[in-house]
């Protein structure tokens, strides 16, 4: 069977199909729902790929080792032929508080590897980075610019929504000429195992992205999308790749949070739909409906 695209979102609220809002959520209701259910190994546990009129999906899970495993599970099934596959991978982020709002939708135009190299706590109690020429020369891929800034040509103008409690927690951690409605950027996917926060993953997350001379500024936080592209990579794939995450909190702490307070004893699945996060007030829902919109718009160019 031909795989014509391969649409790779990383979790769900619950199953596919019940219809809570996760990053699979609207994907699976408008293009697999009622396709073929495939069971494949190397898949997370639990999970399966439904294809439908050459469209394909799956939950990859947190981390670059479960969405190597599942991107390789896919391409090395003999029952598909993804030779020509178009890949679009789409989640939710935190972002580069200086420059993002929550809700806004953003177009990866490099990935870089957050984890290659060597952290380090120094004596005054800050986290410092240090490049490694031969580990680092595995951490970035920057796909064709020219390519990536016709896709954003494409989405640049889509409005986008918000939520009125989202505003009003935006405006008291930001200053007063921060923007706070949400649109479609163009940046740097900085991709780590880890879910930090906080000033000194921010500066490393800008040095990462200034050492690999990315061509925008680092705008993402994720957990996976170095993988895709890597992987993708080693199979002549890469250029056929898309990345979207929308934003549903900031890389740093607000409304006075501290670690201990945000993630102890948490789940952050189990948090998103509540109406007052802490990290991300009540944007979750409305934030899958902006990366769906910009998703769906992708498609349409891809078909």
């Amino acid at each position: 069977m031909k795989i014509r695209i391969l649409i790779l979102p990383k979790f769900d609220i619950g199953p596919l199909g019940n219809g809570n809002c996760g990053e699979g959520e609207l994907f699976y209701k408008e293009y697999v729902e009622g396709g073929t259910e495939y069971e494949l190994t190397g898949l997370f546990p639990g999970e399966k790929l439904y294809v439908k009129d050459g469209i394909a999906l799956t939950l990859t899970h947190a981390g670059k080792v479960n969405t190597t495993a599942t991107l390789m599970a896919i391409l090395t099934d003999p029952r598909f032929d993804c030779s020509q596959m178009l890949t679009l991978s789409v989640g939710c982020a935190g972002t580069n508080y200086e420059c993002t709002t929550m809700g806004d939708v953003v177009l990866a135009s490099s990935y870089a590897d957050y984890d290659l190299g060597h952290q380090v706590i120094g004596s005054d109690g800050k986290l410092t980075w240090f490049p490694d020429s031969g580990l680092c020369e595995y951490g970035c891929v920057k796909p064709d610019q020219n390519r990536i800034n016709s896709v954003y040509e494409q989405i640049k103008d889509i409005q986008l929504d918000t939520t009125e409690k989202t505003i009003a927690f935006m405006k008291r951690n930001v200053d007063a000429n921060h923007r706070v409605y949400p649109r479609v950027l163009k940046g740097s996917f900085i991709t780590s195992d880890n879910y930090w926060k906080g000033e000194e993953g921010h500066n490393i997350a800008k040095k990462i992205n200034k050492y690999y001379d990315c061509p925008d500024e680092y705008l993402v936080s994720d957990m996976e999308d170095i993988a895709v592209a890597r992987v993708l990579e080693r199979f002549g794939l890469a250029e056929k790749l898309i990345s979207i995450r929308v934003s549903v909190n900031l890389d740093c702490y607000m409304n006075g949070a501290t670690p201990e307070k945000l993630w102890s004893d948490n789940c952050f699945e189990d948090n998103m739909l509540e109406e007052d996060n802490e990290e991300g007030a009540d944007i979750f829902e409305t934030a899958m409906r902006n990366l769906f919109k910009v998703g769906k718009e992708i498609i349409m160019t891809m078909e």
